[in-house]
């Protein structure tokens, strides 16, 4: 399918925006780096953490989720869906043996997710997401590199979103107004890892009101699955909501277009995009990687 044509993909490309810190972490492993020991899939896997509260967890994860994934025992079966879910609660239970036994840090600081996972023999294409970082699919016109049927194949958790309020109010929790924001806590987002305070079994401990019966900030992913065609051309972003928020999917797609047109590989594609939306008065740190994939047929 795709294991035999190029893929370009841009290095892990974060920008620092107007923060005073960085803690936006990338993670990209191509076939021969990918931990597996499959000799009949090529496998690719692209991660963007957006960290909060410190690096910590964004750090972490972008070192470990990779492995978990790998040696879960639905990954072994090809169930790639399952697998990333079960990695995910395998980190948070990593980041809550560390809160046990070294620091308080996993309880305070988090870091949303955008992954996707390509088996580039087969054409699946798994993506996953956390929190507000997203990952965006477009495919390219073969003779003109114009892109068409550009979609958003990740879900934004915010916790006034009604089906997010509820599951949070449910499990004990309650969605504030700070700033004009919808706020859970702190937090402006729902769905995490990290964030141990607002999660079972801490969360038990800090609670001043009845007893929680979940997790307020969840770590169950939204999943999507695409199979892509060998016909077709592919082209894969990756970013942190300081780039999906300073511009919509359109334009963000086309910039990175005109870039390619323009002769210019993957990892300028998502430098110029990560640098743009860096470069406004009170930023946030911009996190981009950027993929092209061109199928044997195309």
């Amino acid at each position: 399918m795709f294991q035999k044509t190029a893929m370009s993909t841009s290095d892990a490309i974060v920008a620092q925006g107007g923060r005073e810190s960085q803690e936006d972490r990338c993670t990209i492993l191509l076939p021969e780096e990918f931990p597996s020991s499959s000799d009949k899939h090529r496998l690719a896997f692209f991660a963007v953490y957006d960290g909060h509260g410190s690096e910590l967890v964004s750090e972490h994860a972008s070192q470990t989720l990779h492995h978990l994934l790998a040696k879960r025992p639905e990954f072994e079966r090809g169930e790639y869906a399952l697998a990333i879910k079960g990695a995910l609660k395998d980190e948070d239970s990593l980041l809550l043996e560390r809160f046990k036994y070294e620091s308080a840090e996993p309880a305070i600081s988090g870091s949303t997710v955008a992954v996707g996972f390509v088996n580039l023999t087969t054409g699946e294409l798994i993506v996953s997401n956390l929190g507000d970082s997203h990952v965006i699919l477009a495919e390219r016109d073969p003779r003109t590199e114009h892109p068409y049927h550009i979609r958003r194949l990740t879900e934004a958790h915010k916790p006034e979103a009604p089906r997010e309020r509820q599951r949070i109010e449910d499990a004990g929790g309650t969605v504030v107004m700070r700033g004009g924001i919808p706020r859970l806590g702190s937090l402006n987002m729902s769905r995490a890892l990290g964030d141990l305070q607002y999660k079972q079994p801490v969360n038990e401990s800090n609670s001043a009101r009845a007893r929680p019966t979940g997790d307020f900030v969840s770590n169950d992913p939204f999943i999507s699955r695409r199979t892509l065609r060998r016909d077709r051309r592919y082209l894969l972003v990756i970013a942190s909501d300081g780039v999906t928020d300073r511009i919509d999917d359109t334009a963000l797609v086309q910039h990175v277009m005109k870039q390619a047109m323009r002769g210019h590989g993957a990892r300028e594609m998502a430098q110029s995009l990560a640098s743009s939306s860096a470069s406004h008065a009170h930023s946030d740190n911009a996190s981009c990687i950027v993929v092209l994939l061109d199928g044997q047929g195309s």
